[in-house]
């Protein structure tokens, strides 16, 4: 199973990041790959991504339903692909944090020497491609004030493919996987933060 998980946080309310991840029009486009998405109900939608990891490059459809609406905290989701067997979950988990206080999760089990470096190729390569928006947001010199309420942001995605194939398209996808969640939670705070300094 190739999985992912990535947190941020922002000098902005619980609420009004709610407001924004709830809504999949709002940040669809974000997504690593992302060609389009039909919403089908209030829980069930189609998305169509375009996959790019090392040799393999393929246009994956996915079913995506929402399982839990947990607001303001949690968004829990279960995906099933079309055209290739692959099954997955994920969540945006969101906590209002003591202002001041350390924003980042406690640290993960320290992985393998071989697995970071391919990480970082991959972390790289995906950057150099698709920008850094961790550095482009702490950079822009559009960061919400140091006052406020700050809330921390995480995202997380599994992804468990299936088929003759699905050892290698596994070992592909896990270090493609962590830049992407980076990304997409960098850029949907990097928005909302811009959003709040310009009053929109």
């Amino acid at each position: 199973m190739a999985e992912a998980e990535y947190t941020t946080s922002a000098r902005l309310p619980i609420d009004e990041i709610w407001e924004f991840v709830r809504e999949m029009d709002n940040w669809a486009h974000f997504l690593t790959g992302y060609q389009a998405h039909e919403k089908q109900s209030e829980t069930d939608s189609v998305w169509t991504l375009k996959g790019d990891v090392g040799v393999l490059a393929r246009v994956v459809k996915f079913r995506v339903r929402i399982t839990e609406w947990a607001g303001p905290e949690r968004v829990t989701f279960e995906l099933e692909g079309l055209n290739e067997p692959m099954q997955g979950d994920g969540h945006f988990v969101m906590e209002s944090v003591v202002a001041g206080a350390a924003a980042t999760p406690a640290e993960a089990p320290r992985k393998g020497f071989f697995r970071r470096l391919v990480e970082a190729v991959f972390r790289f390569f995906f950057r150099l491609r698709h920008g850094n928006a961790q550095r482009e947001r702490l950079e822009s010199g559009e960061a919400a004030p140091a006052d406020g309420p700050a809330t921390r942001l995480t995202f997380r995605l599994a992804v468990n493919p299936g088929g003759p194939m699905a050892p290698m398209v596994n070992a592909l996808m896990q270090p493609a996987m962590v830049p992407a969640a980076e990304d997409l939670a960098e850029k949907i705070m990097a928005h909302l933060e811009a959003r709040q300094n310009t009053g929109g």
